[in-house]
């Protein structure tokens, strides 16, 4: 077998067939869904854990939650404000279709942010949230190479927006936490200024990446069949690059105004949720504070949580949650707050997004199952070639064209 060393490196990107195979993997392949089912499991384990601990740690005779000192007006509000979050995410995916995919349906973007949702509660650091919003949209008729360049300029819209709160907290927060930001706002600055590299010089990216296995090759002994590997994972990476690239441009020039409608809709999702916060306080009878110091609070968590390493940020959401709210949130309090705050802002909408996706894929596996029980109801149902061949009204009896101007051999020719 030739030599991995002797074939030629990537020369550009690739279609969007291994896109589409990554878009459907996740529910199809035994590898997917044994991470899936490891993330559930972990964060099944460590929320429970998590609440156990906080639950035992309430002292006997401390003050804490009592039937009667909730203020259910505040229930009202929460429940109307619970939907702000998804609808302003949903609209903004529709704001990039509709210029990118016109006449995707709202409905189809708000399954994908609850796809979206959910997934990315079972995966570390919300990685695999992007996967579930490409399936939902790629079943909602969107095809796979604008379904991912959707969901990146939502992620950069979310990426902008979380900056700027990052540099507010920065600049305005106590110096307690600014400490806390100034590191965190590190992974953020870097991961936006990889996506407007993407989106300025995107060859500079194959360039890298050629350098990059070229030097690995001279410096390594690994097997061809290795080599063969890390190059195709290069090129899908290359390939959704050049996908990023020109169809966030195309985005940009057919509507720039939308772009800024996707970062104010992304700080809009980032309010609604920091908001909800301030609610559960307010529900809970808790009201020695204001809502700017609340929002204040939330924001740097929000920004510090979002790429939190555990599935969901379970244990660390709860875990900050306390930290940061302890000067609120009384210790008897604060795992009836931490599991009303955790239920309004993740759990519901995870929950929904799952619930959809499965069964869009059961919906699915149903019909490859059938297709494959009945291989011949998935042909096409007009007639086949040969039926077509032998009709009598394409035998012309002059031996001439077909009507669409071939000459085959005449069947009627001699009859």
């Amino acid at each position: 077998m030739e030599s991995m060393k002797n074939q030629p490196l990537i020369t550009g990107h690739s279609d969007n067939t291994p896109a589409l195979s990554k878009a459907g993997a996740f529910s199809s392949t035994r590898a997917h869904r044994i991470k899936l089912a490891l993330g559930s499991i972990v964060f099944v384990l460590l929320t429970a854990f998590i609440f156990l601990y906080q639950f035992s740690r309430i002292e006997h005779g401390e003050r804490t939650f009592t039937w009667s000192g909730l203020r259910f007006e505040y229930l009202w509000l929460m429940l109307l404000c619970l939907p702000f979050d998804t609808l302003a995410s949903g609209l903004r995916i529709w704001l990039v279709c509709h210029v990118l995919q016109p006449g995707t349906r709202f409905w189809t973007c708000l399954k994908a942010e609850w796809a979206n949702s959910g997934i990315a509660m079972l995966t570390p650091s919300q990685t695999g949230g992007g996967f579930g919003q490409i399936y939902m949209l790629y079943r909602g008729g969107v095809n796979v190479a604008t379904a991912t360049t959707i969901s990146l300029i939502t992620f950069l819209g979310t990426m902008v927006s979380l900056l700027v709160v990052g540099l507010y907290s920065v600049l305005v927060s106590g110096k307690s936490m600014g400490s806390l930001f100034s590191v965190a706002i590190w992974p953020l600055t870097i991961i936006v200024g990889l996506m407007t590299a993407a989106l300025l010089w995107p060859g500079s990216f194959r360039f890298a990446m050629t350098r990059l296995l070229r030097a690995y090759r001279r410096i390594s002994n690994t097997p061809d069949s290795h080599q063969g590997r890390m190059e195709l994972t290069a090129s899908k990476l290359i390939g959704l690059v050049y996908d990023y690239h020109h169809g966030t441009w195309r985005f940009i020039r057919a509507g720039k105004a939308q772009f800024a409608g996707v970062c104010l809709l992304s700080f809009v999702f980032i309010l609604a949720r920091c908001l909800m916060a301030f609610l559960c306080l307010r529900f809970l009878g808790i009201g020695n504070s204001t809502v700017g110091d609340v929002l204040q609070i939330q924001m740097a968590l929000l920004f510090l949580l979002y790429f939190a390493p555990t599935p969901g940020s379970s244990g660390f959401a709860e875990v900050f949650s306390l930290s940061a709210m302890a000067a609120i949130v009384p210790s008897g309090f604060a795992p009836y707050y931490n599991l009303i705050w955790r239920t309004s802002t993740v759990y519901l909408p995870a929950v929904l997004g799952l619930l959809f996706l499965v069964l869009t894929v059961l919906r699915d596996t149903r019909s490859i199952l059938q297709r494959r029980g009945h291989p011949y109801d998935s042909l096409p149902k007009s007639r086949n070639i040969v039926q077509e061949r032998f009709t009598p009204r394409l035998c012309l009896p002059t031996g001439g064209s077909f009507h669409d101007g071939s000459f085959p051999d005449n069947p009627c020719r001699g009859s």
